[in-house]
C-alpha cells in the first residue's frame, strides 16, 4: 500500500512535470528574437532559411549572443533523468540507462534526479552545446552539473555549463 508521503511526493512530481510540459513550448517561442520564434509573420518567413544559432543580415552582424541566464551559479550532482519515462513510470537507474540516452537523444527533456527525491530541470545554454550533449549521453547515471539555476513559473532549471560523470 502507497504511504500518504509517497502519493504526496508522486502528486507534486505529477504537478512538476505538468508545468515543464506548460511552460516549454512558451519558453521555445519566446527565446529568440532573431528568428522571430513566437511572432507568426517572422517564424514563416525564415522557415527553412535560418539555422538557429546562425542570425542573417543585422542580426548577423550583432552575433545571436543570448544574454547571460540570471541566476547563482551552482554545482548540483545526482542522477541525469530522462522526464517522460521517469514521471510516467519511474524510469531510473542503471537497468533505465540504455532507454533513458536513446530517449533524451530524441528530445525528450532532461531531468537531474537528487538523492532527496528533487527534480531539476536541465536546459542547454546556447554557448555550451557540448555540455549539454555530455548530458545526453550520460542518461541513467549518476554526474555532476554546473551551470546557472533558474526558477520560472514554480520550475527549477539549470542551464548547463559543465558535466563530468559521477
Amino acid at each position: 500500500m502507497e504511504s500518504s508521503e509517497d502519493k504526496m511526493t508522486r502528486t507534486m512530481t505529477a504537478a512538476l512535470f505538468t508545468a515543464v510540459l506548460a511552460v516549454t513550448p512558451a519558453l521555445v517561442r519566446a527565446h529568440c528574437g532573431v528568428c522571430g520564434i513566437g511572432d507568426e509573420k517572422k517564424t514563416e518567413k525564415a522557415e527553412g532559411k535560418h539555422e538557429h544559432g546562425k542570425a542573417e543580415g543585422k542580426a548577423a552582424m550583432k552575433g545571436h549572443a543570448m544574454p547571460a541566464a540570471a541566476g547563482e551559479t551552482v554545482a548540483l550532482k545526482g542522477e541525469i533523468v530522462d522526464m517522460a519515462c521517469f514521471m510516467s513510470h519511474d524510469g531510473k537507474g542503471e537497468k533505465h540507462s540504455s532507454c533513458a540516452k536513446e530517449c533524451l537523444a530524441g528530445g525528450v527533456p532532461a531531468g537531474l534526479l537528487g538523492a532527496d527525491g528533487s527534480i531539476t530541470l536541465l536546459l542547454e545554454d546556447h554557448g555550451q552545446k557540448k555540455a549539454f550533449k555530455t548530458v545526453k549521453e550520460l542518461g541513467g547515471q549518476q554526474a555532476e552539473v554546473k551551470g546557472k539555476k533558474v526558477t520560472k513559473a514554480g520550475v527549477t532549471a539549470l542551464m548547463v555549463t559543465e558535466v563530468k560523470k559521477g
